[in-house]
């Protein structure tokens, strides 16, 4: 069971905006969503890191419930609720707030000296 589908609608992302920030064909990505063919493993790893999730669950070789508990220990609910919520922005509002996070780190390293 191929999960790509599922993430993107997850996300509320569209595939021809998941085929222009990843510069893969919308309809190759409907062909590997239909599971008419076959994504190779550098598409596989572009998906992963795309949605932050393992080449396994991807591929439906390991449950949500194990990717949550993983991410349990490594995240605070404020830390999930602000990716969730990163995750539903559009790419404009994920690179404003991307800019953002860069500026106010540049300013707290500059007050810090």
């Amino acid at each position: 069971m191929f999960r790509l589908k599922e993430l993107r609608e997850e996300n509320g992302i569209k595939r021809s905006v998941l085929a222009r920030e990843l510069k893969i064909n919308a309809g190759t990505i409907a062909n590997y969503e239909n599971e008419i063919r076959q994504a190779p493993y550098e598409y596989l790893i572009l998906f992963a890191d795309y949605f932050d999730v393992s080449v396994d669950y991807l591929l439906g070789r390991e449950a949500r419930d194990t990717l949550k508990i993983k991410l349990t220990g490594a995240l605070t609910e404020t830390e999930r609720k602000l990716i969730d919520d990163y995750r539903r922005c559009s790419p404009l509002a994920k690179d404003r707030i991307s800019e953002y996070v860069r500026l106010w780190k540049n300013q707290e390293n500059n007050s810090d000296q």
